[in-house]
Parts: structure tokens; C-alpha cells; sequence
């Protein structure tokens, strides 16, 4: 019976001790990534529309947690803007399907089952 009371009392104090700040900071970095990939998905690819999503992309750079994940994502991104830019300069045809195999890498990465 005292073991117990006095677990019951070092998990109060320990409850105690967490600072709900850093939860919310937490929830707050996790809300941006879902904000992004809310954008990246909506975009459906549009250009202008995915320019948007870049300013998401920068702030998500400087969230260590996710600096990994915004790097590779940023050189996605601009491979598929570049893509689409030879698209319209170049032969069509030819980066059409190169653009959509990089738009798929871009979507598959931000699904809504990614926990990237």
C-alpha cells in the first residue's frame, strides 16, 4: 500500500515536471508539416499554385525535426518546377513523363499516411 501511494506520488511530481510549452511547440511543428503536405496536395501541380507551398517548404527548413525531410523536398520541388519549364521550352512529349514520375515522388511523400 505505501509502494503504491508513493508511485502514485512520484508520478505526480514527475506529471508535475513536464512543461506543456514544448507539447504545444511540438503540435505547432507538426500542424506546419501537415499544412504543407495539405498545400502540395491541393496544388495538383499547378505551378504558381506549388510556388506557395515553397514559403511552407522554407519555414519547415529551419524545424530541426524536419530538415532532412525539407531538404530532399525542396530539390524535388525545384526539379519538377525545372521539369516544367523544359516542358514548355523543349519537347513537351518528352518530359511529360518525367514530370509526372517527379510529381508522383512529390505526392507519395506527402500522402496522408507519410510520417516522413
Amino acid at each position: 500500500m505505501k509502494n503504491g501511494l508513493l508511485l502514485l506520488v512520484a508520478v505526480g511530481v514527475i506529471g508535475a515536471c513536464v512543461d506543456p510549452s514544448a507539447s504545444e511547440e511540438k503540435a505547432e511543428k507538426a500542424k506546419l508539416r501537415q499544412s504543407y503536405s495539405n498545400c502540395i496536395n491541393a496544388s495538383e501541380g499547378a505551378p504558381d499554385k506549388l510556388a506557395n507551398c515553397q514559403a511552407i517548404l522554407e519555414q519547415l527548413k529551419t524545424i530541426k525535426e524536419h530538415q532532412a525531410f525539407a531538404q530532399k523536398e525542396n530539390v524535388r520541388v525545384i526539379d519538377y518546377q525545372r521539369c516544367l519549364t523544359a516542358r514548355k521550352t523543349g519537347d513537351g512529349q518528352a518530359y511529360a513523363e518525367d514530370c509526372g514520375k517527379i510529381w508522383q515522388e512529390i505526392r507519395a511523400n506527402n500522402s496522408p499516411t507519410t510520417t516522413n
